[in-house]
Order: C-alpha cells, then sequence, then structure tokens
C-alpha cells in the first residue's frame, strides 16, 4: 500500500515508509525599522509551506529495495525537480501539490560483513515550490477584485463581440 508519493517514488510499508510527516507554515513578515518607535511589521503575504518525511527502514527486510529507491531520492535532491507530493491516509487522498526537495539526510547503522546497513534512518525535506511568485498573486488578487461582463450581439449581416472589465 502506497502512504506517501513524491513523483516517481512512492514511500510504501514493505519499501521505504514514512513515519513521520512534519509540516511547517511561516508566513512572510518583515519590519520596518523607525526611529523612538516600535518597529511596526509589515505582511508581505503566505510563505512556502515546508514538509519533513521521516522513516526507519530495513534493508534486508520484506522487499530489500529501500537502498536503491534512497539512491534514485539523493539524485532527485540534487537535480532539484519540482514534483507532485501525494498522500494517502483514512480519509482518502491528499494532494499537495509540487513540491522541490532541500535536502535528504540519512544514517545507515547495524552494518554486516558486507558493509550493509541493517537499519536506515531518513529525513527528507520538502519545500512547497509556488512557481507564480508575487507576479502571480498580484494578478490573482487583481482578478479577484474585478468584475468581467461579456456579450454578444448577431445580426444579419454582422456579428460583435463586447468584454468589459470593471472594479
Amino acid at each position: 500500500m502506497m502512504l506517501m508519493a513524491w513523483g516517481p517514488f512512492r514511500f510504501t510499508v514493505p519499501n521505504y515508509s514514512v513515519e513521520t510527516i512534519r509540516r511547517t507554515i511561516q508566513p512572510r513578515v518583515e519590519a520596518q525599522p523607525v526611529i523612538r518607535a516600535t518597529p511596526p511589521v509589515h505582511r508581505l503575504g503566505p510563505g512556502n509551506e515546508a514538509i519533513v518525511l521521516e522513516s526507519t527502514f530495513h534493508p534486508r527486510h520484506l522487499n530489500g529495495r529501500g537502498l536503491a529507491q534512497l539512491a534514485g531520492v539523493r539524485q532527485a535532491v540534487n537535480a532539484l525537480t519540482p514534483m507532485m507530493l501525494a498522500h494517502i491516509n483514512g480519509a482518502g487522498i491528499n494532494i499537495f501539490g509540487v513540491w522541490i526537495a532541500t535536502s535528504i539526510e540519512d544514517e545507515q547503522t547495524l552494518l554486516d560483513t558486507a558493509g550493509t546497513p541493517q537499519a536506515v534512518t531518513t529525513s527528507l525535506n520538502l519545500m512547497q515550490y509556488g512557481g507564480g511568485g508575487a507576479r502571480g498573486a498580484a494578478l490573482s488578487a487583481v482578478l479577484g477584485a474585478a468584475n468581467f461582463g461579456a456579450s454578444l450581439t448577431a445580426g444579419p449581416l454582422s456579428l460583435g463581440v463586447r468584454v468589459g472589465i470593471g472594479f
């Protein structure tokens, strides 16, 4: 059963499962310096959400593909490719949107005589990939306040289109 998916990577119970999901949302604010007064705080808008996926898996148990997936996740982190993040829980599927990895950390312990770890603990840090930036937020704010109207007129020898935008 898939519990999480980030792009092509499936974090499943027998393979490389996610045990902890830690989410952080931090809005963007900036204090404006003022002489002899408490600096007012300017609200700049939402910040990028961050998610940390933590896991412990045992490469020799079950299907043994966890180390291969870990190598693939490392390559994806270095490639800086934004990918879709989804989570399945008891309530259904939660689509988080597009996310980019900012780091991955792993600890391999209990090495056998061949150097293969018996336990691997990982922490994958993802950040919401906005892509639209301030331009997209400004356009959404303007269009959200606008009133759109359109009409189409047709006559025997003419066709007219009228589009209006009001605020």
